[in-house]
Order: C-alpha cells, then sequence, then structure tokens
C-alpha cells in the first residue's frame, strides 16, 4: 500500500502552518522503529510489539504480506500470553477540536485455532494508561492482504489528555497476530478522498478480462457526491466516474469496475489506479490518490489423466526463448498450486532467466485433503498415480509449446518434495533434476528406487524442522511411514552414483534476525555430471527459505541456479567406471547403516574408488 501524508507544514519559529485545510496531530510510518514517544504494556514474553519488515516479524504459520517497515505482535511466533498486547500513542490534546479520526494501514485475520478466536481492538485511555475503553473492535480479513481502517474519534473529542491504544488479544490461545503501519491522527478539513485499496486477485487467468476492486474513504470535511478513477496496466488505460454515492467524513465506498483489464498473454502485470477528480475538481490532497498492485496472469489447464480431469496453472514468459527449459512446482500435503504460484516467486525467476513454470494440483485424498501420492502410511488405500499424471502432462506442455524436453525440472514442497524423490527414481528418462524443499526420502521408495539416469538432486532442510524430520523417523513414530535422515537419504544417492564430497561452506548469515544459518555439502566428481547437494538450515523449521524461515537464501532462486548448470547430457546408473583395482570399503543397506551380507537382502556395495553397486545378495 502507498504511504501517505496528508498535510504538509511549514516550520518556522517553533510553529506550524498547515498548506492545506486538514491538520495531522499524528503521523507515524515506523521507519526508524518504535519512537520512544510510544509505550507498551503486555504480559508477553517476547516484548509485545516489535518493529520490521514482513520478514523480520512473521513467523511459519503466520505470513505477513509486505509493507515496508511496520509494527506487529506476533503470538504464533512466541506462543505466550498476548491477552493485554497494548501499543500506546503518545498522548494527544483533543480539547480545541471539533472532529477527529484514526487512520492506519492494518494485517489482522481475525483467525480461529482450536476453538479460540483472536481480537483486535482500538481502545482510549483519559487516565494516563491506568485504565482503557473499548473504542472499536476491528473485523479481520484473511485474505493475505492488508486493509485501511478509519475510526472515529467522537468518543475523546474536547479531552485534553488523551492517550489511543491498539490492543491484541490472543484470547488464551495459540494464534496469529496483528500488524499495523501508516498511523495518522487527521483533524479533517476540506475535500479529500483517499484511494485505501485495490483489492485485485493475484492471480488471473488468461486470456480474460478482470475486475477493478478497491475502496476509498472521505478524510476531509466535505461530503462527497462523486469520484472519478483513472486507471492503467501496461499499455492500457481508462477512467470511470462513480455518482450517486454520498461520504461524510469517515465514511467509505467500495467500488468495482466489471471487465476493464485484459490479461489478454500470461505475465506479470502492474495495475495502478489514482483519484482524478472529487466532486467534479481535484481534492486538497493528493499524495493519497494513488495505489498500486501486482497481478500475475497464468494459463489455467485440466489434463485428462483416467476419468479424471487433472487441474495445472502455465506460465511462459513473452520474452522467454523458444525452446525453453521447464520447471515443475508441487504444492504440500493440504497445499495448492494457486499457494505455489504466490510465495515462490517462480514467475518473477522465470521472467528473469527465461523458462516455464507448471504448478500442478494434487488429488483430494479420503480426508478431504490435496495431496501427492507417495506411500504415506495413511494413504495406503490410494491408487493416483501422480509419476504417471506427472509424465502425461509433461510430454503434453512439452508438445504444446514447443519446450525443450532434455531440460526439464521438479522442485516442491514437504509433501511434493517427498514427489520429486519419486520422481528422481522412477522418471529418471524425463526430468533433468530436483530440488525438494524440506522433503524425505519414504524408505519404501528408496527400498524400489532403480532409476537408469542419475538425476542431480539438490535438498533443502532445516535441522528443527518438525513435520519432515531432520534426523529421520525410521521407526514410523509420526504416522507418515519410515523415512531415513535427511543426511542418510544424501548417502544413498550418493552411493548409488559413485560420487564423493567435493566441497563444503556456509551462506553469509546475512539475516542474523531469522535465528538460522544455512551450510552446503556438494557430492559430485570432476568432469561427470550426477551431483548431490544439501543445503542445510541450521535451526530452520518447516519452511521454503526466502518466503518465510531463513532469509540467507531464496530456495527458489537456489533451485534454479542448480538446475541452470545441470549437465545437458544425462549419464547412466553405473556409466562412472569402477577401477580395475578397487577393494570392498563397507556393505550397507539401502538405509545406508552397515550390515553383515544375508540371503535375499538388498544391499549396497561401496569400493575404495567411490563406486557402489546395488546388489541382491545370494542364496
Amino acid at each position: 500500500m502507498t504511504r501517505t501524508l496528508y498535510c504538509l507544514f511549514l516550520v518556522a519559529s517553533m510553529a506550524a502552518f498547515p498548506l492545506c485545510a486538514q491538520t495531522v496531530l499524528l503521523s507515524e510510518t515506523f521507519d526508524d522503529g518504535v519512537p520512544a514517544d510510544w509505550s507498551q504494556q503486555t504480559l508477553a514474553s517476547d516484548g509485545g510489539w516489535l518493529a520490521g519488515t514482513s520478514a523480520q516479524l512473521e513467523s511459519q504459520w503466520w505470513a505477513i504480506a509486505p509493507h515496508g517497515n511496520m509494527v506487529a505482535t506476533n503470538d504464533d511466533g512466541c506462543d505466550c500470553d498476548k491477552s493485554e498486547d497494548y501499543l500506546i500513542l503518545p498522548e494527544l490534546d483533543f480539547s480545541g477540536v471539533d472532529n477527529a479520526v484514526l487512520a492506519f494501514s492494518t494485517y489482522f485475520d481475525g483467525g480461529t485455532y482450536q476453538g479460540t478466536t483472536e481480537g483486535a481492538f482500538i481502545e482510549y485511555s483519559l487516565d494516563g494508561g491506568e485504565t482503557f475503553v473499548l473504542m472499536q473492535a476491528l473485523i479481520g480479513s484473511d485474505d493475505g492482504a492488508w486493509d485501511f481502517e478509519v475510526v472515529s474519534l467522537e468518543d475523546v473529542i474536547g479531552e485534553s489528555s488523551v492517550h489511543l491504544a491498539f490492543r491484541y488479544n490472543d484470547g488464551g490461545g495459540w494464534l496469529y497476530g496483528w500488524a499495523v503501519d501508516d498511523v495518522s491522527v487527521l483533524q479533517p478539513g476540506g475535500l479529500d478522498l483517499a484511494l485505501t485499496s485495490l483489492t485485485l486477485d493475484p492471480i488471473a487467468l488468461a486470456p480474460s478480462t478482470g475486475d477493478l476492486v478497491g475502496s476509498v474513504v472521505n478524510l476531509g470535511a466535505d461530503t462527497i457526491s462523486s469520484y472519478t478513477i483513472a486507471w492503467s496496466m501496461g499499455d492500457e488505460s481508462g477512467q470511470t466516474t462513480v455518482d450517486g454515492v454520498s461520504l461524510g467524513t469517515a465514511d467509505s465506498d467500495a467500488f468495482s469496475l466489471a471487465g476493464v483489464l485484459p490479461f489478454d498473454l500470461s505475465g506479470n502485470y502492474t495495475v495502478s489506479a489514482e483519484i482524478v477528480s472529487v466532486n467534479g475538481m481535484a481534492d486538497d490532497v493528493a499524495a493519497n490518490n494513488a495505489q498500486s498492485t501486482d497481478v500475475t496472469a497464468i494459463f489455467f489447464g485440466e489434463y485428462p489423466d483416467g476419468k479424471e480431469l487433472r487441474e495445472y496453472y502455465y506460465y511462459e514468459p513473452s520474452t522467454a526463448p523458444d525452446n525453453c527449459p521447464l520447471v515443475f512446482v508441487y504444492h504440500g500435503y493440504t497445499g495448492d498450486a494457486e499457494g505455489m504460484i504466490q510465495f515462490t516467486g517462480f514467475n518473477d525467476l522465470a521472467d528473469e532467466f527465461g523458462f516455464a513454470v507448471c504448478y500442478p494440483q494434487g488429488t483430494e485424498d479420503s480426508f478431504g485433503e490435496q495431496f501427492w501420492n507417495v506411500g504415506y502410511d495413511f494413504h495406503a488405500g490410494e491408487s493416483v498415480d501422480d509419476v504417471a499424471f506427472t509424465s502425461g502432462l509433461r510430454q503434453l506442455l512439452v508438445d504444446t509449446y514447443g519446450l525443450d524436453a532434455s531440460r526439464v525440472f521438479a522442485t516442491g514442497f514437504s509433501n511434493g518434495a517427498d514427489l520429486c524423490y519419486l520422481l528422481a527414481c522412477e522418471a529418471s528418462t524425463e526430468f533433468r533434476a530436483v530440488a525438494p524443499i524440506a522433503g524425505i526420502l519414504m524408505s519404501d521408495i528408496q527400498a524400489e528406487c532403480s532409476p537408469e539416469y542419475m538425476v542431480p538432486i539438490l535438498e533443502i532442510h532445516g535441522t528443527d524442522d518438525d513435520v519432515s524430520l531432520y534426523e529421520g523417523d525410521l521407526k514410523n513414530v509420526d504416522g507418515w511411514g519410515a523415512y531415513p535422515s535427511t543426511p542418510d537419504a544424501m548417502a544413498f544417492f550418493v552411493n548409488l552414483f559413485g560420487i564423493s564430497l567435493q566441497e563444503t561452506g556456509t551462506f553469509p548469515d546475512i539475516a542474523p534476525w531469522d535465528e538460522s544459518t544455512v551450510d552446503y555439502q556438494k557430492w559430485g566428481m570432476e568432469d561427470a555430471c550426477p551431483q548431490v547437494w544439501l543445503l542445510t538450515v541450521q535451526g530452520g523449521g518447516h519452511s521454503w527459505p526466502g518466503a518465510w524461515g531463513n532469509q540467507d537464501i531464496d530456495a527458489s532462486y537456489e533451485a534454479w541456479q542448480f538446475f541452470a548448470q545441470a549437465c545437458s547430457e544425462p549419464m547412466s546408473v553405473g556409466e562412472i567406471q569402477p577401477s580395475e583395482d578397487r577393494t570392498v570399503v563397507r556393505v550397507t543397506d539401502l538405509l545406508g547403516r552397515e550390515i553383515q551380507p544375508e540371503p535375499g537382502v538388498l544391499m549396497l556395495i561401496q569400493y575404495s574408488d567411490g563406486s557402489v553397486e546395488k546388489r541382491l545378495s545370494a542364496e
């Protein structure tokens, strides 16, 4: 949301002279943190309201849309007592004021979790903060977007010592939080209509026409009967006048201009809108008249997979070269393709580096959740073949859009990452490399893994991941099914490919506030294609670094860079020739545990030259 300044002042000889009819009693953007003359009351162990960017203040289950610097109180981040988190404005004098409003940008879901609902309130105190009285309760909007709120201060008009406060209440549960920005206390005057939001869907289907939807609020004293909105998107533009309104001070109006935005091709678009006239004239404050938002236009398709039509989204930049690469991006369990579009940033990378992206949608399991069938214990009755679906969709896209069949890659999060391992094992002729993010190699997949080609693998995984356990779960305590630790999963492919450790290191800790660091191990062989890379997020959780969690790396960028440097010609498993004088170093099972050979047991024989044989021991 565009930051706004409602009135300019000329300061001279310690006096402020307004240059417009509206008076700003207080304005704060938090660009320099929480001001010294603001105060707090809290029972929380994390300090209550904190200042920073969305990346600094959000957490695993409560993401905050970017909005520059802001203040936020995050219950998900601390799981502490946030029933009385007060952020208190400095003392205000309304004794000589006839009318005033509190205006601010707000990010509040109003969420409910395990029977507890969070609350956000505007309160005031007339006794220096000893007691507070409710002025207004906010209604949450769980839409992933910032809103703009205007609160009438009629309850405190005429009072000489007033403290306004933002109060968050977690209701005693483990919930989300509340973020606030661009706080102003205004004494309305003259003609001032503010464009407070553009609420377009972040994803538009192409080809189609979209509606321009937004809202305005009267921050002036004059009644508003009409206003004109001008808009632009690339080379397209237009304007529409909205008549028949009657907006007094603090009144708002929502507008919807149907079908004015032409999304003819896939791509990223910036949609801008501006109030160009109010009551047939320019209003007094131009600084709050404009807004802009980004929209991604993407193709939606359906692929016939047996008796079912499987959904997918496809994005190809208009600037992408002919015969460009293709990256599949898979969502996690209970997730969806649209979510991956929004938080991974792969469309922006596609624009920058010239490749196409496909976001497939999983199917619904017996619990009503979207999933990829990788053999979880609780999916024993599921029969969907996601490898066959992916293979068919891959061929359709390659043929339809003239893509490079030798440069098709896959990445995914959690359940989608697990599918990447399955593709590496069962579709090695079709995928040049895979990059699982927070993935696990199911033991059943590992036991049957016999790829024709060595598919390069990049895994990014947090040591504190509480869903896809870094230390593995061979006894199936969590119910997903048995799987080895992340290092053991990497060792399996390292041994299978016959490669060795080539490089280790640590990424710069550019975001120390995220309380995590990233180190890396890279296995390979000089002048040979197979690669296995592990990026370990020390202290990291079940996250997609760069989107949430660790901010030292961008998982999407790291995945693409890994894909871009992959060899163009695959190598067959066993193509790396063993030396004639090699000796047996150790014998392990498929989980990398050293064993004594027993008849009928599948084992890995590791040799002194780094090669590995997969063999069934003799009777």
